[in-house]
């Protein structure tokens, strides 16, 4: 909508009229002042727009150094909890190892107590067939001697 080029133009021309003026030793009239101090403040407004875009570009890339300090230390924590992790996972594979063992223990140690049972199970009935068998024997043997006995009686 407004041309800088233009109005900074004319603002040169006039100013630079003006300080001929005052270089030749004549007065100025106050809008000849203004014209002055507004080509002043233009150019004080120049050097603070240059001023803060330099400091504009010195943020920009400060925060980018910050960002990718951030991004680095980011990367360097994400690595020591990925490191963390794995030797989490160690131990834990560690333990279910052991856990493994244990049970392996357990089921050896039950298998032999089943054993064990079933030897004793097997003694068991190998008593209880003799005993079967000289009860047997017995009652026959005392059978056969009470027909005896009445017979000869």
């Amino acid at each position: 909508m407004f041309d800088d080029k233009f109005f900074d133009n004319w603002l040169d021309t006039q100013a630079q009229k003006v300080m001929e003026q005052v270089a030749s030793g004549q007065s100025i009239s106050s809008d000849q002042m203004m014209i002055l101090m507004l080509k002043a403040q233009t150019n004080h407004f120049a050097h603070l727009d240059i001023d803060l875009r330099s400091e504009m570009h010195a943020l920009r890339e400060d925060m980018d150094k910050r960002f990718e300090q951030m991004q680095v230390e980011t990367v360097k924590r994400f690595e020591q909890v990925d490191k963390r992790f794995e030797q989490m996972q160690v131990e834990a594979v560690k333990r279910f190892e052991q856990v493994d063992k244990r049970f392996e223990q357990m089921q050896i140690e039950t298998v032999k107590r089943f054993e064990q049972v079933d030897k004793r199970f097997d003694q068991l009935t190998s008593r209880m067939d003799h005993f079967m068998i000289w009860s047997f024997a017995t009652t026959l043997t005392v059978g056969g001697i009470v027909i005896a006995a009445i017979k000869f009686l």
